[in-house]
């Protein structure tokens, strides 16, 4: 480990390099393969109608912990922060044409909820709690309980409540208080009465997302905050579903799903300790796309965007090289310090790629399991789409009837709303940040958590929720 304000040196690079340990372990590993497979080039064919929603809900979320250097020594704070913001496109679109861009007018294109809160991390310890994740486990469940995403939909801990129905009960639950208890053997908890197993301590609902097992009392817990990050984004995408099934079954007008879509910063995808959550998830939306295509024949529209990762390199990867540049990489003779030139625009605009699990697992992420990828964690598919004005965008779309999870086969038909999916992005892509669609830029701008922040903003901060929330 480096002393403070001490660097690693560039010479210990060569060592590596030059290492014959490292060539070794290189020569051992298996070599991608180019894709050679017609589907790479991506296809030109899907039905389109020039689809513009009236309205676009983008959530994105952001996490950063914080020291509390009046607390005690090590003590950290956690804020989250999720943004949900409504774009509406038909002023977006009279806007956007305008020779000069009026401020004030393109103010009223968006408005935002954003949630901010903070929970207690390492060493920080609530006034009669036992320790530091029986205090942050306590503070999650509040937070939920006391989170509504519109004014009178339900909180975010019936919302989730809602997901738990659909949990699998094959394993017995682990005890959430761990460090606790004095008992060598913890039974499984009792939920329904809300005690841990030895009915001396309180559990929560929200136990079951076992986010407090990754929780650690020793050092900084940023695992921990994305977990609880991700899951709040995903909470407030089926919260606002919810919302819009009662608001549209209170009016009797459903219009509100044909002219609506929503997209996710990231995967539709929980990893990690809550990844139960995505297949709960999953089948909560197939019940809510039920209701809404008997009401109006036609399916909801959501779907994430991953900036970033496998996907993106792959689909980027085929627009800029060709198979003689994926070849001549890996030639023997190859000069390493030679500048090579790529021609990016390969692909054809407005091609989109719709890989099966056997072109994933072949091409993009190797394996030979039986099992599809993504089965237990993504409760949406991927498809890599290149938009008119050549943004590489990698979406997720969501699955919302059994024959879309059939992942054998990639068919247009198991992309719900594909065309309108791509005219959305042809409509939202910005021309300000390369590969990003204007709802996810703006929402990221209400969510972002700066990393430098002031002294005094922070204290401010701190006081404040230390005062409101933690005690």
């Amino acid at each position: 480990m480096p002393y403070s304000n001490e660097f690693a040196q560039h010479k210990i690079l060569g060592h590596f390099t030059e290492n014959p340990e490292v060539k070794k372990l290189i020569e051992s590993l298996k070599d991608p393969e180019f894709p050679e497979d017609t589907r790479a080039g991506g296809r030109t064919d899907i039905p389109r109608r020039d689809w513009k929603p009236r309205w676009v809900i983008a959530i994105d979320g952001s996490h950063q912990e914080i020291p509390y250097e009046k607390g005690f020594p090590g003590a950290e704070l956690g804020f989250v922060s999720v943004a949900s913001v409504l774009i509406n496109v038909e002023l977006l679109i009279a806007e956007s044409d305008k020779p000069t861009i009026d401020p004030v007018a393109f103010n009223r294109v968006q408005s935002a909820n954003t949630l901010t809160a903070a929970l207690p991390s390492t060493n920080m310890i609530r006034k009669s709690f036992t320790d530091a994740r029986t205090s942050f486990r306590a503070a999650w469940k509040d937070l939920l309980e006391n989170t509504r995403p519109a004014a009178k939909s339900e909180t975010l801990l019936e919302t989730y409540q809602a997901l738990l129905k659909y949990k699998p009960t094959e394993r017995d639950q682990k005890c959430p208080l761990m460090d606790a208890c004095g008992e060598k053997d913890h039974p499984s908890p009792n939920y329904a009465a809300g005690t841990c197993g030895c009915g001396k301590f309180p559990v929560y609902p929200t136990d079951i997302l076992r986010i407090h097992e990754r929780f650690s009392d020793h050092s900084s817990n940023g695992e921990s905050f994305g977990e609880v990050m991700r899951v709040l984004e995903h909470l407030y995408l089926v919260a606002y579903l919810r919302h819009m099934e009662r608001v549209c079954r209170e009016s009797g007008n459903w219009g509100m799903f044909e002219d609506t879509a929503i997209v996710m910063d990231g995967s539709l995808a929980v990893f990690g300790h809550p990844a139960w959550l995505s297949q709960a998830i999953k089948k909560e939306l197939a019940r809510i796309n039920g209701v809404v295509r008997e009401k109006t024949g036609g399916d909801i529209l959501v779907f994430g965007i991953e900036k970033s990762g496998r996907f993106f390199d792959h689909w980027v990867r085929l627009d800029t090289k060709s198979k003689a540049d994926f070849d001549r990489e890996r030639e023997e003779d190859e000069d390493p310090d030679a500048f090579p030139a790529y021609q990016a625009g390969r692909l054809t605009k407005q091609a989109v790629l719709l890989p099966d699990d056997g072109y994933i697992k072949k091409y993009v992420v190797p394996s030979v399991s039986d099992k599809p990828w993504g089965k237990d964690t993504y409760y949406g598919r991927p498809f890599l789409y290149k938009t008119r004005t050549g943004a590489m965008i990698v979406g997720i779309s969501a699955i919302l009837a059994a024959e879309q999870d059939e992942r054998s086969t990639a068919e247009p038909g198991q992309f719900p709303r594909l065309g309108d999916m791509l005219d959305l992005l042809d409509l939202l892509v910005s021309m300000r940040y390369p590969n990003a669609i204007i709802p996810l830029i703006a929402a990221h701008a209400e969510a972002a958590i700066p990393l430098q922040m002031g002294e005094k903003v922070l204290d401010k901060l701190a006081r404040e929720h230390i005062g409101k929330a933690i005690p």
